[in-house]
């Protein structure tokens, strides 16, 4: 709490020494020394009263100070074991959650695990069948497969069958044709045998009874020759 300005210099020349007046000032003077007359004890017990005012405010502040500083640093006390056991309840929470989740994921584990265990056991039971079934098709058309490869088997066989038939009758034809032809080139060949052995014998006889001249005797050798290049 401030003081008075207009105060200040009465409390200080009352405490320290009296006041001196100049002479050149005398009706001011005067009035203040009628001021000081009237109004001085006012003044000088109103300034101690504000003085102890401020002395006990003083003090005050400092107890105030030294309960705030005490409220603080029990506040902070409290503040820093409540951090400690919230941090140990957080911990504590955590450490029961994590024991909680790991219980879930035993839990979740076991139930994929049987899962997993019922869909193997499925898969096979499926796959088995499957295997049965495709062993069933599969023996299916190997019978059919084999029932078609002997149907085949016959078909060729008639087809071959025919085809040497056929072939026996072709050739048996073309044997007989053949044999026909020799038989015919045969009778040719004896005819024309037959034919210039009639004309070697003239040809002799005419030798022998000098009547062919030597110009148609070489004629007559000479068609001969040709005949059998022809011929033959």
């Amino acid at each position: 709490m401030t003081k008075p300005k207009s105060n200040a210099p009465l409390e200080q020349q009352s405490s320290r020494e009296p006041a001196v007046y100049p002479v050149a000032e005398s009706g001011f003077d005067d009035i203040e020394r009628l001021r000081d007359i009237l109004f001085g004890s006012q003044t000088r017990s109103l300034d101690k009263r504000l003085g102890d005012l401020e002395t006990r405010l003083e003090t005050v502040r400092q107890e105030m100070v030294s309960l705030l500083a005490e409220k603080v640093d029990s506040l902070s006390d409290s503040i820093s074991a409540q951090l400690v056991e919230t941090r140990r309840e957080f911990n504590s929470k955590l450490t029961d959650q994590g024991k909680e989740q790991n219980i879930q994921v035993r839990a979740v584990q076991k139930e994929f695990s049987d899962q997993l265990h019922v869909v193997q056991k499925e898969l096979s039971n499926r796959l088995g069948k499957q295997e049965n079934e495709q062993s069933t098709q599969l023996r299916k058309v190997q019978q059919e497969a084999s029932e078609a490869l002997e149907k085949l088997a016959v078909d060729l066989l008639r087809q071959i069958r025919d085809v040497q038939k056929e072939l026996n009758e072709r050739l048996n034809t073309i044997n007989a044709e053949q044999a026909e032809r020799m038989r015919s080139l045969q009778s040719e060949t004896q005819q024309r045998d037959e034919s210039l052995r009639q004309e070697l014998l003239s040809l002799i006889a005419s030798l022998e009874d000098g009547k062919a001249s030597r110009q148609s005797l070489g004629q007559m050798l000479t068609e001969l020759g040709t005949r059998l290049q022809q011929e033959s």
